[in-house]
């Protein structure tokens, strides 16, 4: 059945693609009417093709300045950008992926919105800059929950699934690859569902749950005619990985070569790159070290410029290590130095933010140039010129590559401080209001609690919330959670602790404020929330149950029960109303 289907929409898809060449074709050239066909051919063909899928988006673009449609402008740019990565051209992707946002946010679409971001986050996650790719996919999530696309969703929980996968948290990113496989796959979008069951499949591997892998991606690959180049390509490569890791070294050369040299199997630059290292890593290990050499100065051509910034600099260590290791000083000593030039050349523009310049670095290089001079400077000095300068030589390059794995080493664990902290920050917060969760408040009453002081705990909840959402919709039931949180913020004092814990229920603390205060606040929110208007001319009033405790005698549930106590006097006294627990 699934054959079936995936058969049936492929024919479907060539015969869509024929009709609109040709419609194009019937068309006079300056005939504004070709905008929705081009950017409708450039996304049937951007995982396809996407030199041809630039080549149409390249087309739209002046149709869409044209008629000032910021719409078909942003999804241009947003082509533009994907197709250009795709080719490996990434600065210039870049630049229109940021062109797509700024014309998606003129149009306010969720839709666009989400793909846009989620696009950014694809080429961050590229460049291996993690924090600023979680970033863009966690704005993705907001936009894709209000978008009438719901394959939105899918294609972010697809990307968060790789982002995870980096950073080694395999339960959690097999979680996001099997939601994003059964939303495709309810769809009826066969391809996508596949690629993210590579996905799944390379979280197996990675966690070294071979024979899982294993099965995958021969599943995948035997559907080959129903599958994108890319996803054939990283399948293909994988499936290679799993061969060398269960032992079985001629499945594995035969895999790892036929992503080198079958034009499909390479089609993925960041799959081609990894069939170079896990190859010449295979050869080494057998002992074949001049095939191994081929194949890392091989890959770092076939690569450059066209995959990410850490399989690059991966293939230039591991080539510089061997020749090191071989007794090559002077090959190891020219890859060091090309090494040294291309990364200074990459992070400055890939993973500005991260991975700087720094002055430290700058000064420890000079040290090391200053220690070379000084060993040629011993070298002349003794009788025995020959041997000071093979000393001089294996003691720069020592401590040049301790240098350098010492300094990628930091820069990985930066990354990966700066990730944790923005996955707690998207932990802790509503993603819907963005005020704090329940996990928030909890973080802020085990502050609290070191410090013995009178606290309010205020409970608010939107008086007849059901009703306004079956008679407006829940468009205007969240414009009123989000603006009544906008409200609640600016009305809370600098130390005071705002979060929504569930529904239309909202959680303040007031440190060191008695009843008669907090009835004063807790009247003074009631009063605003019944002058606001909300979307839809709506309005709404809220019902505030007030509770009183000291921060380290009395505990959260304690305090929710007595509010909610008085809450509930406060709905049975007609609501919009506040009530304190007595």
């Amino acid at each position: 059945m699934l054959l079936l289907l995936a058969s049936v929409k492929a024919v479907a898809n060539e015969a869509r693609i024929t009709t609109l060449k040709a419609q194009l074709t019937a068309l006079a050239p300056s005939d504004k009417a070709q905008l929705p066909l081009l950017l409708e051919l450039a996304d049937s063909y951007l995982y396809q093709d996407p030199a041809l899928s630039e080549q149409y988006a390249k087309q739209a673009l002046p149709f869409s300045v044209q008629e000032e449609d910021d719409y078909s402008r942003a999804r241009a740019f947003r082509l533009l950008g994907m197709s250009s990565m795709y080719q490996g051209k990434n600065n210039e992707a870049f630049t229109y992926l940021t062109q797509a946002l700024s014309a998606a946010e003129v149009t306010d679409d969720a839709h666009l919105l989400s793909i846009c971001h989620r696009s950014i986050g694809v080429y961050y996650e590229l460049v291996v800059d993690f924090d600023n790719a979680v970033k863009y996919y966690i704005e993705a999530i907001k936009h894709a929950r209000t978008s009438d696309n719901a394959a939105d969703l899918a294609m972010v929980y697809n990307n968060l699934g790789n982002v995870l996968n980096s950073q080694g948290d395999y339960d959690d990113a097999a979680d996001y690859f099997k939601q994003a496989a059964s939303i495709h796959q309810g769809l009826g979008n066969t391809d996508m569902a596949m690629n993210a069951t590579v996905g799944l499949g390379t979280t197996f591997l990675n966690s070294q749950q071979y024979e899982q892998a294993l099965n995958i991606f021969k599943a995948v690959l035997e559907n080959d005619e129903f599958i994108y180049d890319f996803t054939y390509s990283e399948a293909s490569v994988n499936l290679a990985h799993v061969y060398q890791a269960l032992g079985k070294h001629e499945l594995a050369v035969k895999m790892y070569r036929h992503v080198i040299e079958d034009e499909r199997g390479g089609s993925y630059p960041q799959a081609l790159a990894s069939a170079y290292l896990g190859l010449a890593k295979l050869y080494t290990s057998l002992e074949r070290f001049d095939e191994a050499l081929d194949l890392y100065r091989s890959g770092i051509v076939k690569v450059k410029n066209k995959t990410s910034v850490e399989s690059e600099i991966a293939l230039y260590e591991s080539l510089a290590l061997l020749e090191l290791k071989l007794g090559n000083y002077e090959d190891a000593a020219n890859t060091q130095a090309e090494y040294i030039a291309r990364r200074n050349a990459i992070q400055p523009v890939t993973q500005a933010g991260i991975i700087k310049k720094l002055e430290t670095q700058l000064k420890t290089e000079r040290e090391l140039i200053q220690l070379q001079e000084d060993l040629l400077q011993r070298e002349r000095e003794a009788k025995h010129s020959t041997f000071f300068l093979f000393t001089s030589i294996v003691i720069s390059l020592f401590c040049l590559v301790l240098f350098l794995a010492l300094r990628l080493r930091q820069q990985k664990l930066l990354r990966l401080e700066q990730t944790n902290e923005t996955l707690l920050v998207a932990s802790e917060t509503d993603p819907l209001t963005q005020v704090g969760n329940r996990r928030f408040l909890d973080r802020k009453l085990a502050v609290l609690r070191q410090t013995s002081m009178e606290m309010a705990f205020l409970l608010l909840d939107i008086d007849h919330f059901k009703t306004l959402n079956d008679n407006y919709g829940h468009d205007v039931g969240d414009d009123v959670l989000v603006r009544l949180a906008i409200m609640l913020k600016a009305l809370c004092r600098k130390d005071d602790v705002l979060a929504r814990i569930g529904g239309e229920e909202f959680v303040i603390l007031l440190p060191n404020t008695a009843q008669s205060a907090a009835m004063t606040i807790a009247e003074r929110i009631r009063h605003k929330a019944e002058e606001s208007v909300f979307k839809a001319k709506a309005r709404v009033t809220v019902s505030i149950g007030v509770a009183v405790g000291n921060t380290q005698s009395a505990c959260y549930d304690e305090l929710y029960k007595q509010a909610d106590i008085a809450l509930y006097q406060a709905k049975a006294d007609g609501r919009n109303s506040v009530r304190a627990f007595s």
